[in-house]
Formats: C-alpha cells, structure tokens, sequence
C-alpha cells in the first residue's frame, strides 16, 4: 500500500476535464450548466492507500530475470574467452562485507543523542525495521504474498551486495539499506523486497518474493493509531474518534491532525514495545504538532476547522499516556475554549455534533476529577447542542444528569472537593507523578457550610430525583441499547485476573458500554449525596432523622451503591479486551478485509470457543507483539481501556471496597498501563493499592 497524498474531491467529469468542481449536491454545478449527468463523488477516505503490490511484484520479477539473463551472458562470454587465451587471470576480489559485530546496539544517553541519529538505525530513510523492533511475525501470516518461513537461508540480497547468512543468524541489529534516488532521498515506496535468498547448501531459488524488510514508518505509527484508538460508529454507536479519517482525507488542516495522530502512535508503539527509539520519535512529532497549534490558534479561520479541535483533543490522549494529568487538563481546557469560537454552527454537521460529544464527555470527567461545576461559558452553547439531541439518546440523559449532579456537589461543598485521603496515617505512594484530583487541598479546603433542615431537604429532593430519572430512562432505553448479562466460567476454570464476581456484560461496543458506565457513575454520585446528606441530617437533628424511617432509606443506599459497583466491574471485561461482542466482531472483520497487508495484525479470537454459545463469551486476547501477557488487540483497545481508566478509578474511591476487589482493580490498572501504554493508569493502582483514595463527600 502506498500513501497517495490528498486525493481530488471533485466529482469524475471535472477531474477527466481538469476544471474546477463546485463540489455541489446532488451534482456539481459545472455537470448541470454544460448539461451533463454528474456521476457523483469519491469517497476520500477509501483513496488515501492505493494497492501497489502487483506493481511490484512484476518490478521485482523483472528485475531478477535481468540479473538472470545477465549472468548467463557473463558465463558465456567468459566460457568463449577461457578458449580463445587459456592464460587464467584473476578473478575480482569480492567486496568484503561488514562484520556483524561491527554494528553494537548504541546506547543514547539522552533524547537529544536519540533525535540527532534519528536518520540510523531504526528509522533509516523514514522506514521502520521490524527485525530491529523484534516483532515475531508483522505480517500477516496467512501464506500469501510474502513468505514468513525461516526453513531458507535469511541471507538477502540489496541490489547487488548481499549480508552473510552467519550476520543475519547471530542477531546483529543493522539498518536496512533502501535503495537512494539521484536525490539522495530513499526509495518513494519505503519496502524493499528480497531479490533472491540462497538455502543454506548455497542454491538459489529464482523467481522467489520473500518478505519485506521494512515499511514506512507513518504508515505504521498511523495504522497503529486508527486501530487502537478509534471506536468505529456502527449501530446505535456513535464512535470515539472515528471522524479522523474523514478529517485526514481533508483539503485542508489534515497536516496538523497528522502530527497529533503520529505522536500517539508512536507513543502507543513505543511504550508496547519497549523502545526508547519510538518515544524520541513520538516527542519529535508532539514537539512539532504543538508548534502548528499554536500557529493554528493564531488564525481565526483555522482555529474554528475541526482538524484543530480534534488534534488537541487527541493530544490530550497523548498528555495522558505519559502520566501528565496537568497537561491533559489544559488540553482539555482548549478543546473546550475552541468549542465557544466555533460556536452553534459546529451542530450543523454531523462530525461537528460528534467532536462536540467526545469533547464535552472529557471536559465533564475533569469537572467530576477536580470537583467543580461545568463552566459557565459553555452553558449557552450546551443549550444550542440540546436541540440537535433526543431526549431519548442514553448519552444526553447520563450527560444532562452529570451537569445537575456537579451543580449539585457545589451547592453541597462549595470548595469543591478532592479524592486525595489527607489522612497524615496514609501513606503516599513513592514515584507518583500526578494524582486524579489535586487542586484541593487539606489546607485550603473549605469547611462544609451550615446547613439548615430545609436546604438539606431541598438538596435531598434534588439527589433522589436524579437518581430515579436515571435508573427509569435507562430500563426503558432502546433494545440496541441494551446489555447482555453472561455468566462467568466455574470457579475452577475461571481466569480471576480478566473477571471479577460471577457474571460479566456484553454491549454492543465500548462506546455504549461507556454510556452505561457514565450513568451508572451519575447514580454513584447521587447515592453517596443521599447517605451524606441524610447521616448529616441525623447529626443536626436526629429526630428529623428517625421520625421520617431514613434509617431504611440509608440502608437502601448503601446496597444500592454496592450494586451498581458491582455493574461497573461487570462493565471491564469488555473495555479490557477479554470479551468482545458480536457487533464487535463484525466491525474487525471489516477492517481487515481492507487493511492492507503487512500493517499491525489485529487480534482474532483464539480461545476456541463458540461465538454463537450464548453461555459462552467470545474471548479474543492475544499477543500482538510477541509478549508474554494477552494483549487488547481487537478494533478500538487502546480506547476501551481509556474508558476503563476512569471505571476504575471510580470503584477505587468508594467506602467498604474488599481486599479482593482492590487487588482486582489495582490489576487491570497495572494492566492498562503496561499494556495500553497509559502510564497514568499506573499512578491511579498506586493511590488505590496504598488507600489514598476516598469519596468526594467526607
């Protein structure tokens, strides 16, 4: 596959013509002034790769029956001068070829060594070599263009010097050398492919395409990316991210989205695999992308497109991915501020209304972070957005509900609140670089106001009427919308690092899992303000308390919260990667029948079982990159487990969490964080593993 650039969105007549297109619907208006029938328009996403495999194919062959049609004629002609003067005459001396301990893996001391030999190794010629990563297999293994198998020599062939078999096998770490053109630059393709490969008796097998030795290093950090991170829409679905590639395949600002969504990649890859390498090449291009949004910023016309919005709401995952909770929040903060500049005329579309959904849903997980209320600058603007939502759509109930419950906090703890435990008997962990809520502190913090018997009972009202909304919205939501409820495997073959309790959940995707879980943390934080607000009550006046039988309702409280915990961590599985959903499935089968070959393998379920068993959940981990622990590989992993960060961190805040169910929780944290690569997910299993966590209300 080969990048194009920016493909024409101009319809075929103009582009057969070369004139200009109008680019209207449902014809352009060039078509219709000259009278002709518009054939309509590409779809730009479907052109950025262009399949050049035959291409190359026919130009490798080509290549080898010259080489091969040469060295008869030498044999031939020297056969004829042996006859005509029998004098022997020395042959050429062979070039001698470098020794592989001539190439020790460099140890940079710093990024700044790193980034200045960017050009070696690695990355030569901006293309990545897999051998030097140590994939076991990049490719796909199903027997078709390339050959994977090891039984032949590993001696290749670059034009016309060739590496020793003993080079290849002593695991020496070399560049690939790519073919230059006159320029100077490397080969336009990026892939070299092997001419011949000699056995280990010394034949040859002409006519044989082995596997490439490298590929462009973008394509692979953008396939990561669009693998990982996106949430493709597909029934009630409406995605995370998925509007990426439509922006890419853009006139305009597609570069700046780019650099965003390289520097994830990169980042993604590097913290997978364990290469510093791909860290440098990460900051470079963060360094970069950061430079252009500021420019970008500066520009009222680019500051309102959606590549600008996108690129820092996606620089907020790399913000996060590092462990660095300041940065993701002012990222954050500047996704929010660009959504007052593009104002009510981002509703019009439908990626302007879905840019708006993933930004407001991260701006609300601060606000619910750090304990204050939605700012005020955008309620005018969620105004403008209520009238492009259901009242029915699950996602606008459960966000509506987060705004009043965060009203409602600020009314209770107008200080706001944090999730630290101040307790001076707590231990801090060492080494933690941020924690989830950090702008409060025990000495800054305000007392609780008084509060009188009507204003807890007003606030009272206001709780338990936001927890019914949302538990009756929710049991009447659409049949797509629902969940199934499958039982976990017995307890003799049940797998307590990936499940927890006896049952787990199936959504149709991770995204719709997500909603349910936002919801269900709304009526978290609902209940805990009823049990606060009612174990208050009883120390103001405890015959209020009794005479109106809260006792019950306290009760009632404490059991449902333990309930809906119990919801949440049924929830993880399937935004971990352990269970995928039949909807799932079928989107990762799509994808894959136009990946293009050669590009990071997405995990296909291996466990053996039945998809169709309804008793049985359709397990699809697997190892990507050779390493000992399963991987999340299915379509959108990385993003599930973004989601799942969040869930967890929940659970881990509230009272009377088991020693079992902390040890689980802090598991799939480490889990997300070695294996997702968000290291701040390490930073949240630390402050629940030492107890430094509390609920927001004390």
């Amino acid at each position: 596959m080969v990048y194009c650039g920016r493909p024409s969105t101009s319809c075929n007549n103009c582009r057969a013509k070369k004139r200009r297109c109008d680019k209207a619907h449902p014809e352009c208006g060039q078509c219709r002034r000259m009278g002709q029938k518009c054939p309509g328009y590409r779809d730009p996403s479907s052109l950025i790769f262009r399949d050049e495999s035959s291409q190359v194919i026919d130009k490798a062959r080509s290549r080898i029956n010259k080489r091969a049609g040469s060295a008869s004629q030498q044999t031939s002609s020297q056969s004829s001068s042996a006859q005509r003067s029998p004098v022997p005459h020395p042959a050429n001396p062979p070039r001698s070829q470098p020794s592989p301990h001539q190439f020790p893996p460099q140890k940079m001391s710093s990024v700044e060594d790193m980034l200045g030999d960017m050009g070696d190794g690695m990355f030569a010629n901006n293309s990545f070599n897999f051998d030097l990563l140590g994939f076991n297999t990049p490719f796909n293994t199903d027997g078709g263009l390339f050959s994977l198998s090891t039984d032949s020599s590993d001696a290749i062939m670059t034009g016309t010097e060739s590496t020793s078999a003993s080079a290849m096998n002593s695991g020496a770490a070399s560049a690939v050398d790519v073919p230059r053109d006159g320029t100077g630059r490397g080969s336009s393709t990026g892939m070299e492919l092997a001419a011949t490969a000699a056995s280990p008796s010394g034949s040859s097998h002409d006519g044989s395409i082995h596997r490439p030795l490298s590929l462009p290093l973008d394509m692979i950090g953008l396939d990561f990316f669009l693998t990982h991170y996106v949430v493709h829409q597909s029934g009630p679905s409406t995605g995370f991210l998925d509007y990426v590639v439509t922006i890419l395949a853009r006139e305009e600002g597609h570069e700046l989205l780019e650099g965003a969504v390289l520097a994830v990649g990169f980042a993604g890859l590097a913290r997978t695999t364990k290469q510093t390498d791909l860290m440098c090449r990460s900051i470079m291009m963060y360094t970069r992308t950061m430079e252009r949004v500021n420019r970008a910023l500066a520009d009222p016309v680019a500051a309102r497109r959606d590549s600008t919005i996108v690129t820092v709401l996606v620089l907020a995952l790399y913000e996060f991915s590092k462990a660095s909770l300041d940065g993701w929040k002012q990222h954050i903060d500047g996704a929010v501020s660009l959504l007052n500049v593009r104002g009510k005329s981002q509703f019009t579309t439908a990626t302007g209304l879905q840019i708006f959904k993933d930004v407001f849903t991260q701006l609300l997980t601060n606000c619910l972070r750090i304990g204050i209320p939605m700012p005020s600058s955008l309620r005018m603007l969620k105004t403008e957005a209520s009238k492009a939502f259901s009242v029915s759509d699950p996602y606008w109930i459960a966000a509506s509900s987060m705004v009043e419950l965060l009203d409602l906090y600020h009314q209770i703890s107008p200080g706001g609140y944090s999730f630290i435990n101040h307790d001076p008997g707590a231990s801090i962990p060492n080494g933690s670089s941020s924690a989830p809520a950090s702008s409060n502190s025990s000495s800054n913090k305000k007392p609780p106001p008084n509060m009188s018997i009507e204003d807890l009972e007003r606030y009272l009202s206001q709780a338990l009427d936001i927890d019914y909304r949302l538990e009756s919205r929710f049991a009447e939501c659409p049949p797509e919308w629902c969940y199934a409820v499958m039982q976990n495997p017995p307890p003799a073959s049940l797998d307590t690092t990936r499940f927890h309790g006896d049952v787990h959940h199936l959504y149709h995707d991770v995204y719709v899992a997500n909603v349910w879980n936002r919801m269900r943390t709304c009526r978290i934080l609902a209940n805990h303000a009823i049990g606060y607000l009612l174990l208050r009550g009883a120390n103001i006046d405890p015959n209020w308390f009794f005479s109106n039988n809260y006792v019950d309702r306290l009760q009632g409280v404490s059991k449902t919260m333990a309930s809906i915990r119990a919801d949440l961590l049924a929830a993880v599985p399937q935004l971990m990667g352990y269970v995928t959903s039949p909807a799932q499935q079928q989107v990762q089968h799509e994808q894959q029948m136009y990946r293009p070959k050669g590009m990071t393998p997405v995990a296909t379920s291996d466990s053996g079982i039945d998809v169709g068993d309804s008793t049985s959940p359709p397990y699809s981990p697997t190892s990507i990159f050779g390493s000992s622990e399963p991987v999340s590989g299915y379509t959108g992993s990385a993003a599930g487990c973004y989601f799942a960060t969040w869930v967890l961190l929940t659970v881990g805040c509230m009272h009377s969490l088991t020693d079992e169910t902390r040890a689980w929780t802090v598991t799939q944290l480490k889990r997300i964080s070695t294996q997702a690569g968000f290291t701040q997910a390490d930073d949240f299993a630390k402050f629940i593993e030492h107890h430094n966590l509390r609920p927001p209300l004390k």
